[in-house]
């Protein structure tokens, strides 16, 4: 098949710390690339290449007029990041037009997919999006007009959506080799990684840790600002300790030698990377049970799963994670989340179109 592949343009593909769009759709182009396919992968400046043909997007270093920002800049113009976006999208249009004759289907993982969908019309392309995001009614009926093909992440994402679509659901993955196993924890803490922000709800995660007198790590872009500082009253660098975004490596040594990751988002989440992740460490998750979570971890075996907002069960649940066996939470993943399931679940849902 020739499969043009849109990663990302937000961040290079893989991201150099965390993200987690941007590797899968790097794991989707070597693997698909690997399986002998041809694969085009557009994606932001600094993205990685390999046996796919790499079309960076972004012109940042060739800026014009550079020196004129002023009034303009960012932190004054609070559309800039949104117009600047739109930009790098543009562009990737017109890399489409020009590669047309170079490949037959186009597998989407950029957001502000619904721009593309009067392009691929025109363009008489298979256009398949997957959603890394929710579904909401806007976007689900503009799917439903254009017919397109949608791959989901997790069947949770498709409630309140019956009639679209659908090719696939094709979980995410963790690559097995470089999240290994670690059987023994060095550490007696809780860890939380993801982006700040109230949906994520670290919050929960900080109350948990000190009703139970446990430390606990943070980790992740900001993107609450106003969030951000209330947390900050209560990170002490000693019992809650924030530490930034993580280096890949420093991640995984903080996945490998937690007693216990905590996972207690109040949004309907559509996968959560994190979280196998930290069970391919050998790491049990708590989890607030919305949008995926009971379809990426098993209650009672590799973590357990709690009711929404319900932080007395995810304090009672920490008190009974040694009843978790961590290779439980490490065959889980083997069994369900490898890069090689995955990259075939995605080849199986592109030979249907």
């Amino acid at each position: 098949m020739r499969i043009a592949i849109l990663g990302s343009v937000v961040l290079p593909v893989p991201p150099p710390r965390q993200g987690g769009t941007e590797w899968i759709a790097y794991y989707q182009a070597k693997g698909l690339a690997d399986l002998g396919h041809e694969v085009i992968l557009l994606a932001a400046r600094g993205s990685l290449g390999g046996k796919y043909r790499l079309i960076e997007i972004g012109q940042g270093n060739k800026s014009i007029g550079a020196g004129r920002a002023g009034a303009e800049s960012e932190e004054i113009e609070a559309s800039r990041r949104l117009r600047k976006e739109n930009v790098n999208l543009a562009e990737v249009m017109q890399k489409l037009i020009d590669l047309k004759d170079e490949y037959d289907v186009i597998l989407n993982n950029m957001r502000g997919e619904a721009v593309f969908l009067p392009l691929t019309k025109m363009l008489e392309k298979p256009f398949i999006n997957v959603m890394h995001l929710p579904l909401f009614p806007e976007l689900a009926h503009l799917f439903e007009e254009s017919k397109t093909h949608v791959v989901t992440i997790s069947n949770a994402q498709r409630k309140g959506f019956s009639d679209l679509n659908y090719l696939a659901t094709v979980y995410n993955c963790v690559d097995t080799e470089k999240y290994t196993f670690n059987p023994i924890p060095k550490g007696e803490y809780l860890l939380m990684l993801g982006t700040i922000g109230r949906h994520k709800n670290q919050g929960a995660a900080i109350r948990v840790a000190k009703k139970l007198g446990m430390k606990l790590y943070l980790s992740g872009k900001i993107r609450d600002e106003d969030y951000f500082e209330e947390l900050k009253k209560e990170i002490d660098g000693k019992q809650i300790v924030w530490h930034k975004e993580l280096e890949f490596y420093r991640k995984v040594e903080m996945y490998q030698n937690a007693k216990v990751f905590l996972f207690p988002i109040v949004w309907e989440e559509p996968f959560g990377l994190v979280m196998i992740e930290a069970m391919a460490c050998g790491t049990p998750v708590v989890a607030f049970s919305n949008g995926a979570i009971p379809e990426v971890v098993v209650d009672g075996k590799t973590g357990f799963v709690i009711d929404s907002n319900n932080e007395v069960g995810m304090i009672e649940a920490v008190g009974k994670i040694g009843s978790i066996k961590r290779q439980d939470c490490r065959s889980h993943v083997m069994e369900n989340f490898t890069v090689e399931k995955m990259v075939k679940g995605y080849e199986e849902a592109l030979k249907k179109i």
